[in-house]
Parts: C-alpha cells; sequence; structure tokens
C-alpha cells in the first residue's frame, strides 16, 4: 500500500521502531529534539568581523558548558526528584482515572445514548412525522406570485 503524503514527510509524529532507538540515550524517543541549548545553539559569531579572540572563544564555551552543567544538576537534585514524586502521583491518578472510572462511564453513556435514540426515533416516526406530514398538505394549496403592477388606491383612510 502507498505511502501517504503526510506519512512520507513525517507531517504526522510516530514513535522510533524498537532498532531506532538509542539505547543509551535519555531521550529515545526525541521528545526534546526541539529544545538544543548547546553553546552553539546559543553563541553564534556569523562571520569572522565578529568573531572574538580564540582564545576567550574557546574559555566561554567551557565556562558555559560547566555552568549550564552545573545549575541543571543542582536543580535537578533540589527539585528533580520532587517534582517527578508530584508528576508520577498524578500521572497514576489520572492513568488509574481514565482505567476504571471514565472509560466505563464513557461506555456506560454512548449505551444509554444508543438506546435513548431508539425510542426518540420511535416517538418522532409517531407523532412529529405524521403532524409535520399533515401540515405540509394543509399548506401546499398556497401560492405566491410576485407582480410588479401597482395597486391604485381610490379610497383613503381618514384617521
Amino acid at each position: 500500500m502507498a505511502e501517504s503524503y503526510a506519512d512520507k514527510n513525517g507531517i504526522y509524529p510516530t514513535l522510533p521502531t524498537a532498532d531506532t532507538v538509542v539505547h543509551n540515550s535519555r531521550d529515545p524517543y526525541g521528545i526534546n529534539k526541539h529544545f538544543q541549548l548547546d553553546f552553539f545553539n546559543v553563541i553564534a559569531e556569523p562571520d569572522q568581523s565578529a568573531y572574538s579572540f580564540d582564545l576567550l572563544h574557546r574559555a566561554s564555551r567551557q565556562v558555559y558548558k560547566y555552568s549550564k552543567l552545573f545549575i541543571y544538576r543542582l536543580l535537578t537534585v533540589i527539585f528533580g526528584l520532587p517534582l517527578m514524586l508530584f508528576w508520577g502521583l498524578i500521572i497514576g491518578a489520572y492513568t488509574f482515572l481514565m482505567i476504571w472510572v471514565l472509560t466505563p462511564i464513557r461506555r456506560l453513556n454512548q449505551s444509554m445514548i444508543a438506546e435513548a435514540g431508539i425510542y426518540v426515533q420511535t416517538i418522532s416516526d409517531a407523532v412529529i412525522a405524521p403532524l409535520y406530514r399533515s401540515l405540509g398538505q394543509m399548506w401546499s394549496g398556497i401560492r405566491a406570485t410576485i407582480s410588479t403592477q401597482q395597486i391604485q388606491s381610490t379610497n383613503q383612510i381618514q384617521v
């Protein structure tokens, strides 16, 4: 079967297959591909006329790399573990609610709406349809014509 344009050009997001996942990566599904914040994505000297000293550039790169790494790891230790506990609890509760509460309620409502639709259709066929058919036959004899003649009134209304 031929691939669609959207599938071929990557418009629809798909999870990678097991053979394309990088097992050593901490982002194996590429969730944060858009989040590129290494030195050259943040600090870019466009042409040679805007270059800083080479020694300064190398030192800046190292300062950026290690300060970013230090702050990231510090914040991860301080806030990351509590946030992961929080998100684990939230997503666990959400999963529980979806599986054990909301999905059965949704299925029950779908069933009840389908059942009610049968009764509404029966009542409509028995009561409403004949009523409107009768009204249609009653008013079907009315004809309207459009005329461009002016009506002359000889009697004036006195107030």
